[in-house]
């Protein structure tokens, strides 16, 4: 044995008072004690990133100080004359499952070694695994809103084990988790931020409806774009920049009803993982953002629920075991009732206009399933469904004569609209763990974006004796768009010691795009005679993507963190193939205790394009893929920051980026409501685009109170040298933004939610001169004037702010159900911020322009009962 120490102390050997690095605890207590017993001490270097948790005394001798020094910590020690060898002890692993009280797992759970000072966090399934050496352990187990739980171990072989968490009594209290690793003092990646259903569901939105895109608006770095719209314009990107996956589903419409809703039902969602730049090497496609959303397992143990009535939408949950202890359920569904509301509302309005009868209809739901059954602690098998849809009907008759009073003719004319847009995504998932260190999960899964555009018009002529029809004019206009995808994922994680956690996997797409199919029909004619003109277009596309990454988040030194890794995707289209290979790495150092510094370099590549006439999220836009003649989008950024955990329970973050995207597309085919997307290719603009700018954050949390202020300064910029020279801001250059959250509990019966909102004015292009056409000679007809632009977006409009508060009264029935109920104010002080803008011509020939405002204030409520 003495011969082995000796040969390892060979390839790394600190000896005597001569350090071989910066100092480090155990070479401090070593110095102390070659000073006090005169001894040399043996060991590997790799001990120096072991923390010591005893105290070292003068006072006792030196097997009591080794004792006490190196105690918890796996290193052994051998007294050999006036040496002492360190080695360590024999490594076991510690793996299991974390979950509720009722069976549902946790992910994100900080598992932390009170001893050693190392920890790790539950992946997605839940599933942790630590390896630490042989003895005695002390491990806490700690999880926003839930109590901790501290668990002693002495670990003498592998071990495996479910932890069960119960959740905290009060909504705040469980804000404060110390040593909280999933927080961004001890994370990898920059510009990661989670939230959890309980974070989710204290925001109050409009409508007094819990929002997920909403919540996203308020951070640092992100654009809302056009108010009350769900748009995301992150670190400069464009809206259809952002990946969204529910429960590894890809979903493209994320809106309802144009953006007042978005199609996540908070009530479904188990948690959030938000990030905007660092980018981990297992999510690609997309440049801008990533949003994973994982939804909820359901009760192993007992059935319970929640129905909530809102202004204009009604929500319910539904989740308890099929097979107790094995199988559970959660199903949840939200629908507006706005149809049942405008019904009554038009059925008046037709009896006073009686010359025009208007109908219409607009609903939208979400439908969220999920069924889970557990073969084993080892092993388990889900399948998740998602349905979103909106619908929209309107239907204008109109009656009134012709003209021809000698025949006493009448005219009808009829126009209708019907508008269906929406998701239909499944996944089918199994999760097995093969051993203490490797875990996988299998995925297939299927993905449906549809868009449907129908308009029929019709004109008949009626004669007045008999009121026959004797001439018609019908036109009809039937236009959809698809998206269907099909394919499966592999992941796997390999966690080989407490220092590694080593991810790899792969996934494959087969994408089915239609994004046009348009189908004309034109009738005119008589009774003697009808003429039919029929006109079809139709485009579609086929495409393969498949992908392979890996990725190891290791800890280097007691200080240094680093998540290197790496994609490849293969991309193939008719007539094209695209190779992309993406590094991406991220670094974190504690400079201090209660200080991280950080900084990471991303690639991304993206394939599928969002064409669209306008920034209003209209479901007549589109998604086209990259093809021989459009290649792909990539985009780089470098981020990096400090993170600061302050006196007084504050936390502050200051993060910077800078980013730079190549082959951005701009759509421009004019301002119809369908696009002419036969011809695509021939109407977009490639271009270039970059942007920076710095973000600060600043958090206080306590048990009552906790109050959050956001800064951004930012600059968005892009290029299209075939429309303008040189460089010009994005619609969405918001060059300061500004945000102050604060939530205060009075108690377990009422708490209240205050935030406000500032950012500088979107920029919009007007003319800058009008320039009158020649008038025809010998006439005195006024001559046209016919604008003439400069650069885009040439200025910026009125600054945009607005305050929404809101308060809960919760009350406990007899049956130990609870009631809550919610009144929000949106736009509190009532801000008519702009919405849009128009040049107009004043009576001296002067122009003058106006920003118009469409939201005043807008109060709320509603009524939840959970049971």
């Amino acid at each position: 044995m003495m011969s082995t120490l000796w040969t390892v102390a060979a390839v790394c050997l600190c000896l005597g008072g001569h350090p071989c690095s910066e100092t480090s605890e155990l070479k401090k207590a070593i110095v102390r004690m070659q000073d006090l017993y005169h001894v040399n001490f043996v060991y590997d270097s790799s001990l120096e990133m072991i923390r010591l948790s005893g105290i070292l005394s003068s006072g006792k001798s030196l097997k009591e100080n080794l004792q006490t020094v190196f105690s918890g910590t796996g290193i052994k020690w051998e007294i050999k004359g006036s040496y002492v060898l360190l080695f360590k002890s024999s490594q076991y692993t510690f793996s299991g499952h974390v979950c509720q009280d009722n069976g549902e797992s946790l992910l994100n759970v900080t598992v932390y070694d009170q001893n050693m000072h190392i920890g790790t966090l539950t992946d997605e399934h839940g599933f942790f695994s630590l390896t630490l050496p042989e003895g005695k352990h002390t491990l806490r187990f700690s999880y926003v809103g839930y109590e901790e739980v501290v668990k002693e171990l002495d670990l003498r072989s592998d071990y495996s084990g479910t932890i069960y968490l119960k959740e905290s009594s009060t909504a705040l209290e469980g804000v404060v988790v110390t040593a909280d690793l999933n927080t961004s003092l001890f994370t990898t990646q920059t510009g990661k931020i989670s939230l959890t259903s309980e974070q989710l569901n204290t925001e109050f939105s409009l409508f007094s409806s819990p929002d997920l895109v909403k919540a996203i608006q308020q951070l640092p770095g992100v654009s809302a774009g056009t108010e009350l719209l769900s748009g995301l314009y992150v670190h400069g990107g464009k809206n259809d920049e952002n990946l969204f996956l529910l429960d590894g589903m890809p979903l493209y419409q994320v809106n309802h009803f144009g953006g007042l809703f978005s199609a996540f039902n908070t009530d479904i969602v188990k948690n959030v993982d938000f990030y905007k730049s660092g980018f981990p090497a297992r999510y690609g496609g997309r440049l801008s953002s990533v949003t994973d959303v994982r939804m909820k397992e359901g009760d192993l143990k007992e059935f319970h629920g929640m129905v909530s009535l809102g202004l204009l939408d009604g929500r319910l949950r539904f989740e308890g075991p099929v097979i107790k202890e094995k199988t559970s359920f959660v199903f949840g569904m939200r629908r507006s009732w706005l149809d049942v509301l405008s019904a009554p509302a038009l059925r008046i309005a037709n009896r006073f206009f009686p010359e025009e009868d208007i109908n219409a209809r607009y609903a939208f739901h979400d439908i969220n399933a999920k069924i889970t059954h557990r073969f084993s602690n080892e092993s388990r098998l889900s399948f998740s469904v998602y349905s979103g849809r909106d619908l929209f009907k309107m239907k204008d008759k109109q009656l009134f004569p012709s003209g021809n009073l000698l025949h006493q003719e009448k005219e009808q004319t009829t126009d209708e609209y019907h508008i269906r847009w929406g998701n239909l995504s499944a996944a089918l998932s199994w999760n097995n763990q093969f051993n203490h260190k490797l875990t996988g999960n299998f995925s297939l899964v299927y993905a449906r974006n549809l868009s449907k555009y129908d308009f029929r018009s019709d004109d008949s002529f009626y004669k007045g004796e008999d009121d026959k029809e004797y001439s018609v004019d019908r036109m009809q206009r039937d236009s959809y768009s698809t998206i269907d995808d099909v394919g499966f994922r592999m992941d796997f994680h390999y966690l080989p010691t407490a220092s590694h956690h080593v991810r790899f996997g792969s996934d494959y797409l087969y994408h089915i795009y239609c994004p046009q199919h348009t189908l004309s029909q034109d009738i005119r004619g008589t009774e003697e005679m009808t003429d039919t003109l029929l006109s079809s277009v139709e485009s579609h596309y086929k495409g393969n993507e498949f992908s392979f990454y890996a990725e190891d988040d290791m800890r280097l030194t007691r200080k240094l963190r680093i998540n290197l890794g790496g994609r490849y995707t293969m991309y193939q289209v008719s007539g094209a193939v695209y190779h992309s290979l993406e590094p991406r790495i991220s670094a974190s150092y504690r400079l201090f205790s209660r200080t991280t510094l950080k900084v990471s370099y991303t690639e991304m590549s993206q394939f599928a394009h969002q064409l669209s006439n306008s920034y209003l999220n209209l479901p007549t836009d589109c998604w086209v893929p990259s093809t021989s003649r459009i290649r792909p989008m990539h985009s780089r950024q470098v981020a990096g920051g400090v993170y600061m955990e302050l006196p007084w329970r504050l936390r502050l973050e200051v993060e910077s980026y800078f980013r730079t995207t190549s082959r951005m597309l701009e759509y421009e085919a004019g301002g119809s409501l369908t696009l002419p997307a036969g011809n695509w290719e021939q109407v977009v603009r490639v271009g270039d685009g970059k942007s920076y700018g710095l973000e600060t954050s600043l958090v206080y949390h306590d048990e009552q109170n906790l109050f959050q202020a956001g800064y951004t300064l930012s600059w968005s910029k892009q290029k299209f040298d075939d429309f303008y020279s040189g460089w010009y801001p994005s619609k969405f250059d918001n060059r300061h933004k500004l945000n102050f959250v604060y939530r205060r509990k009075f108690s377990h019966r009422m708490d209240v939610y205050a935030a406000w909102t500032y950012r500088s004015g979107d920029h919009a292009t007007v003319p800058t001169q009008y320039v009158e056409n020649p008038c025809l000679p010998g006439t005195s007809q006024l001559s046209d004037l016919e604008p003439m632009y400069g650069k885009p977006n040439n200025i910026t409009l009125p600054a945009y702010h607005r305050l929404d508060v809101g308060i809960n009264f919760r009350r406990t029935t007899k049956r130990g159900f609870e009631r809550i109920w919610n009144v929000s104010i949106y736009n509190a002080y009532c801000r008519m911020n702009p919405f849009y803008t128009k040049i107009e011509r004043q009576v001296d020939g002067s122009f003058r322009g106006k920003a118009i405002g469409l939201f005043p204030i807008i109060p709320s409520f509603s009524y939840t009962l959970n049971f």
